[in-house]
Formats: structure tokens, C-alpha cells, sequence
């Protein structure tokens, strides 16, 4: 133990001291400095014609940056490699945005033909749009050299790649680099029209084979995306109209097999859907929708589950909640040091009827509602008969932030889950204040109020978060409490635990060697992690101490490791646990990208009656292989296995091997084959898939699912489970959906 606070201490004296190679801000480590200014936007009477060239009037008379610009991962402060032009321009019904990214190696550059947000292992450029200048949120649109676009909403410093939004963009590799061009219809962001418009703005680009990000301004350490923008000025931008209807027909057909040689009735759903959208001011939109589709076009990867304290988190994938769900974000939680992880989490909603949203910006004020029918709780209980059969369960939400400066605010925001005589309601209220430009409070008090007859009646409790951070060059210090109440229940949150008091600490250095002597590190960073965490039920006492490391190298290379000990109580017994872990994550060639890690340790067995200490040992690895722009083949396959300490008796095993083969032919049209495979369940999902997507909103998928199971057929049916004697077909199902986004 005097070692590992001795080694805790060198860490922290190494985070007070000076980083090496610091850089001020617009100052790149070897000197090259960015001129930071605010950008006049020239109105253009002639739109450029998005094809991947820059012979438009419209960019000869643009605004241009042709500054350094600084990279920002995996070391902050140095001049990226390669030169780029940014160039900016608008008319009434449009900004427009360009980019010649210089490349000394074009046939270097990583490229592909991809649906949207799949870009991020290619070579990019983008930018950060903050459209009303408050610097509380931003649009932020990726392109990739063959033009395939990803975005991302983003609010404070949290992103959330599920949104999309119409907007358009062109790409080509020519003979220095690459080119890319875009256009963003006013229509389809909010923005504060009028006279003197100002817009923040940050570019960034991404190149690939070197693992290298670098941007213009520079992203200073310690200081929020909204603080290291530039401002972008227009003289005038009038108000559009904002109107849109989004009619959609879902069909879908199942069948289940009943026995080795019959099958069942087709079980066939018709469902037509409409939403529409208006925009009340050009940053105040009002949408609704009507028995809308939800189905989700792709399966949920398959996740190892067995022995799992927590339940398995499944992203969104549903198109109306993906809108700027971020937006009901608090200060102090997402940063995945604290307990609670998202305090909406739309897939709560199960089964929705119809759903209303208002979002919108006021001055330095923010806002945001929604509201939505869950039929779930009255659908058809499996052979028992629901109480409940018809009834629907309502969400309410809404968030309100106030803007105090950059990066600051305070915010409420309710939410509740109302269900006949059943309900539960939760007020927070929350605030971020940044001083001293590297130091920043954030947190949250939650207040729950819920009554469940029949289930303990009511109850309420309170959860508080109190978290500091710290962060300047290459230094990052991060503290936090928390304090749950054993009565509270948010509905609408995923969270892990309740009545628990904690305490963490994380603490990161990253060091920066001499590019000269050492050309193939570009970093190498070890970090720190301590928690307490007292049960209040119990009184006992878990206590988790991690020390990490990670090295960065050229290729897009990272090898890291960490080792963890610590005291993890369950079912009241107390368990001593150590584990280590490795990964490396490699692309030797442009068209291939690795990745492996590999985990080993104790383990509790998390038996509610006999719980015990085991041997885990946990393998992931994954490659993406891309002969051609067009094809993508991504594999990957992730085992858990436990082990009895005595006598080495398997626990359990359980495999995923997973397999993604896509073919591109355009970027609006591609058909994927996947297939999962779960060893410890036995099962087999296939699921192929053609995809027509005009724009957001407007697209066609036609889809074909399996589950295939290993089972035995007994005269008193199927018994599933490992003991089957063959792998049966369980389950087919085809879907087609078709929607067309109408704008007025």
C-alpha cells in the first residue's frame, strides 16, 4: 500500500508541474500560430454547385481560413501534418462550407462509399455549428473524401451521434488531397434570424493513418468546445418557413415454428404513421407524430449477459426519440465516473402510440418537452391474462437551461411515468460554472416522488451529484460525490444503484516525447482511479483502486493496459478482487483496422443465495476489412468465461461471434448481410437488409430476420437449452418500411 500511494503521489506532483510542450491558445508547441478572428460570411448570388471542385464564383469570393491548424487527439498542441483551406460563404437559404484538405501522400488517403455516421475510421473534415452563438450547443457535420456525410448533436461537451438532419455534401480525391464541399438549408437547423446573425465555429479534420485529429481554433485543454470557437458574422438572415409532414407505412410478417415439421399462422401488422414539424420562430420547433414507427431497422448487437450485476444498456435507434435526446442531459452526469448514466432514456418508452415534442432557444435560455403513450404495459401478457390489457402509460419531460457565460448554467427538469393510480415523478435541478478558465463545478439534485400500489405504496428519496474538474495541458484531475437515498426511483433514467454514498477521484497525466527522437509515439498517458463506495443499506463498504496506462503510435497504434483491485460486497459478504487488462488497437494498412483486448482477474459470481469468488478471464477482438470503398466486412467475437477457484469446474462459458458483410453502391443505396451467434443460449439471428435513404425521413428498407435455436422437440414441445439435439429455424420475419420527408 506505501507503494501505491507513493506512486499516486509522483502522479499528482507530475499533474501540478508544467505540461511539456504546452502550447497557448492558437499556439501550436513548434510556434506555427493561428490567427483567431471573427469571420465575415459574403452573401454569394450564385449557389456553388456541390460536385468536388472549387471553381464556383461563390468560393473565389469566400471567406477563407488558410491558418495551422493544432491537433487536439491523441496529443493536444501540435501543428497537424498536413495543410487545410477552409472556405465560407451563403445566400438566403443556405451557408455553404468547403474544404481543400492537402494530402503530400494522396494515395495514402483512407475513403469509403458508407451510410451515414459510419465514416469516423476514414480520413474526415467537418465543423462545429454553433447556430445562435450561445455556446450551450452545436450542429456538428462530418464528410469523408468520397462524400458520405455523419453528424452530430452536440450540447455542452456531450455529443450524441444518433441525430440526423438534412443537409448535403460532395467529396473527391484529386491530385494534392481531397476536396469537400457542403450545404446546410437554413430550414433545417435553428438558428436566431434577423440583422447581425453570429454563429460560433469550429473546423476540424481527421487524418487516418497517422491517428491524428487537429482543428481551427485550437481546442485549448481546460476550455469547452463553446470557448474555443470562432465567430461567425452575417449581415442578414431572414426567418424561413419550417414546415414538414413525414407519412410513413410499416408492414411486417412473422411466424414461429410449432414444431419440427409445422409452423404458425403468418402474424402480420399494416401500420400507417404520420409526423409533422413547424417551426414557430427559426429557433422554436413544434413536432408531433401519430401511431409513428418505431421498429428498428437493425437487431441489437448481442452482448455478453450472463452473470451481469447491472442490466445490459441498449442504445436508441428510433427516429423521433434520436432527435437531440441529449438535450435532457444534467450537469455532472455522462462522464461515466458517476452512477447514473442518462436521466432520460427513451427506451423506457417500450411501445408508443403518439409522441409530442417543443424544443427551442429564448435569449440565453433553452427548452425542451416531450411527451409520449406507452402501450406496453397493456399489450397481451404470453399465456397469462393482463390486468392491465389496453391501458397505456404517459411520459411527461421537460428541461429548461439557462446560459450564465461560457460553458455555465443552471437547469430543472421533470420528468414522470404516470400509469393509472400508479406513478412516479422526479424534479432535478442542476447547474455547470466554469472559473478560472481551467476549473469547472458541475452537479445535480434529483428529488423522486413515486407510488406503486400494491408494491410498497409510496416512497420518494434524493440523489445528489457534486463533481470538480480540472484540466490544463496535458493535465486532467477529476473529483465527485454522490449520495442516493435507498427510496428513490427515477422511471425514465438508467442508473445502476440506489442508496449508496460515493466518493471518486481520477487523475490523468499525459506526457509528450521529442518528435524528433522518438517519431513513432505520439504519447504516452497514465492515469489513476480511486472510489468508496458505502451501501446504505448494509453499511458496507466497496472500494475500487485502478492504475491505467495507454501509449499512442503512429498507424493509427494504441497499446494500453490497466490493473484494478479493490473490495466489491454482495448479498452481504464482502469479496477481494484484482484484475487486469490489455488492448492494442492497430491499422497497418488502409483498408484493414484491429482491434483486441483481453481482461483476467477474480470475479464474484453473483448469487443471491451462495455467492462466490472466481476466475474470469474476457476476450474481445474485431477487424474491419475494406478491399474496395465499396465493401465493408466487419467480424468480431467476444467470450466470458468463469472458472470455480478450487477446482477449476467451468462455471460457465458464453461466446458472441458476430459478422457484418455491407456493400455500398451508392451513398444512398446498400444491402447488409449480418449474422450473431450466442454459444451459451445457442442461438443463431440472421438478419439481411436493403436500404434506400434519399435524405433523412425519406427512405425504404426491405428486411429479412431468422432466429435459429438449438433445441430438442419432446411430446410436451420444445425444450430449449444447451442440451438440444439440432439447431431448429424458430422464427422468420420480413419487413418493408417506406417513408417520404415533405418539406413545404
Amino acid at each position: 500500500m506505501k507503494k501505491i500511494l507513493f506512486w499516486i503521489l509522483i502522479l499528482l506532483l507530475a499533474g501540478a508541474a508544467p505540461a511539456a510542450g504546452a502550447s497557448s491558445p492558437g499556439v501550436a508547441s513548434n510556434g506555427a500560430r493561428q490567427t483567431i478572428r471573427d469571420l465575415d460570411l459574403p452573401r454569394t448570388a450564385t449557389p456553388p454547385v456541390l460536385d468536388g471542385s472549387l471553381d464556383d464564383e461563390a468560393w473565389r469570393n469566400a471567406a477563407v481560413v488558410d491558418d495551422p491548424w493544432i491537433t487536439y487527439n491523441p496529443v493536444n498542441g501540435n501543428e497537424l501534418p498536413q495543410r487545410t483551406r477552409a472556405y465560407l460563404t451563403h445566400d438566403d437559404e443556405n451557408l455553404y462550407f468547403a474544404f481543400h484538405c492537402l494530402d503530400s501522400s494522396p494515395e495514402l488517403i483512407k475513403t469509403s462509399l458508407t451510410k451515414r455516421d459510419g465514416i469516423f475510421e476514414d480520413d474526415w473534415v467537418g465543423l462545429s455549428l454553433d447556430t445562435v452563438g450561445g455556446k450551450k450547443y452545436g450542429y456538428e457535420l462530418f464528410v469523408n473524401p468520397s462524400g458520405a456525410q455523419a453528424d452530430i448533436f452536440r450540447t455542452g461537451d456531450m455529443e450524441d451521434s444518433s441525430t440526423d438532419w438534412v443537409w448535403y455534401s460532395a467529396g473527391k480525391v484529386v491530385s494534392d488531397g481531397y476536396i469537400v464541399e457542403i450545404r446546410q438549408p437554413l430550414k433545417n437547423i435553428r438558428f436566431a434570424s434577423g440583422k447581425d446573425v453570429r454563429m460560433g465555429i469550429i473546423f476540424w479534420r481527421r487524418i487516418s493513418r497517422l491517428g491524428m485529429s487537429g482543428s481551427w481554433p485550437h481546442l485549448v485543454p481546460g476550455q469547452s468546445m463553446g470557448g474555443s470557437q470562432a465567430e461567425m458574422r452575417i449581415a442578414e438572415l431572414a426567418r424561413p418557413l419550417v414546415l414538414e409532414a413525414l407519412p410513413s407505412f410499416t408492414y411486417t410478417s412473422g411466424r414461429d415454428r410449432l414444431s419440427p415439421v409445422a409452423w404458425s399462422g403468418a402474424d402480420q401488422t399494416r401500420d400507417l404513421g404520420f409526423a409533422v414539424k413547424y417551426g414557430i420562430t427559426s429557433s422554436i420547433v413544434a413536432e408531433a407524430t401519430l401511431n409513428p414507427d418505431f421498429s428498428q431497422v437493425e437487431s441489437d448487437a448481442m452482448q455478453v449477459t450472463v452473470n451481469q450485476r447491472y442490466p445490459v444498456l441498449y442504445s436508441e435507434k428510433r427516429p423521433f426519440f434520436m432527435e437531440a435526446g441529449n438535450l435532457f442531459d444534467l450537469g455532472g452526469v455522462g462522464d461515466g465516473l458517476g452512477n447514473m448514466v442518462m436521466p432520460v432514456h427513451t427506451r423506457s418508452v417500450v411501445d408508443p402510440q403518439w409522441g409530442v415534442r417543443l424544443t427551442g432557444e429564448q435569449g440565453r435560455g433553452s427548452f425542451a418537452l416531450l411527451a409520449a403513450a406507452d402501450r406496453s404495459p397493456g399489450n397481451p401478457w404470453d399465456g397469462e391474462e393482463n390486468p392491465d390489457l389496453g391501458r397505456r402509460a404517459t411520459y411527461w419531460i421537460g428541461r429548461g437551461k439557462l446560459g450564465l457565460g461560457t460553458d455555465s448554467h443552471v437547469g430543472l427538469l421533470y420528468s414522470g411515468r404516470e400509469f393509472g393510480a400508479e406513478f412516479n415523478r422526479a424534479l432535478a435541478a442542476d447547474f455547470s460554472f466554469r472559473f478560472l478558465k481551467n476549473h469547472q463545478l458541475m452537479g445535480n439534485f434529483i428529488q423522486s416522488f413515486s407510488n406503486r400500489p400494491g408494491a410498497g405504496d409510496e416512497s420518494d428519496g434524493g440523489y445528489l451529484t457534486a463533481e470538480y474538474a480540472f484540466s490544463k495541458g496535458n493535465t486532467a484531475v477529476l473529483a465527485m460525490v454522490e449520495d442516493i437515498a435507498p427510496g428513490f426511483q427515477m422511471d425514465t433514467a438508467y442508473y445502476q444503484r440506489s442508496g449508496i454514498t460515493t466518493a471518486k477521484l481520477y487523475l490523468q497525466q499525459r506526457l509528450v516525447p521529442d518528435d524528433g527522437k522518438l517519431p513513432w509515439l505520439l504519447g504516452f498517458t497514465p492515469t489513476v482511479y480511486a472510489a468508496v463506495i458505502r451501501d446504505k443499506v448494509s453499511g458496507m463498504d466497496d472500494t475500487e483502486l485502478m492504475f491505467e496506462a495507454r501509449a499512442n503510435f503512429i498507424l493509427k497504434g494504441q497499446l494500453g493496459g490497466y490493473y484494478y483491485l479493490g473490495q466489491e460486497c454482495w448479498a452481504g459478504r464482502a469479496f477481494q478482487r484484482s484484475t487486469a487488462q490489455l488492448s492494442v488497437n492497430l491499422q497497418p494498412f488502409k483498408w484493414l483496422n484491429l482491434h483486441s483486448c483481453y481482461g483476467f482477474g477474480n470475479a464474484i459470481y453473483y448469487d443471491p443465495v451462495d455467492p462466490f469468488l472466481g476466475r474470469r478471464t474476457q476476450l474481445h477482438a474485431n477487424f474491419t476489412l475494406q478491399p474496395t470503398k465499396n465493401l465493408n466486412l466487419f467480424a468480431e467475437h467476444s467470450i466470458s468465461r468463469f472458472r470455480r477457484p478450487d477446482s477449476g469446474a467451468k462455471v460457465y462459458d458464453q461466446g458472441i461471434w458476430r459478422g457484418r458483410l455491407t456493400y455500398q453502391f451508392n451513398s444512398k443505396l446498400f444491402v447488409r448481410g449480418l449474422v450473431q451467434y450466442d454459444t451459451f443460449y445457442q442461438r443463431v439471428l440472421g438478419d439481411f437488409l436493403a436500404s434506400f435513404t434519399y435524405v433523412p425521413g425519406t427512405v425504404l428498407y426491405l428486411g429479412y430476420g431468422s432466429l435459429n435455436e438449438n433445441q430438442t422437440w419432446t411430446n410436451d414441445g420444445w425444450q430449449r437449452g444447451v442440451t438440444g439435439d439440432r439447431f431448429y429455424q424458430t422464427r422468420q420475419s420480413l419487413f418493408f418500411k417506406v417513408s417520404y420527408r415533405y418539406q413545404f
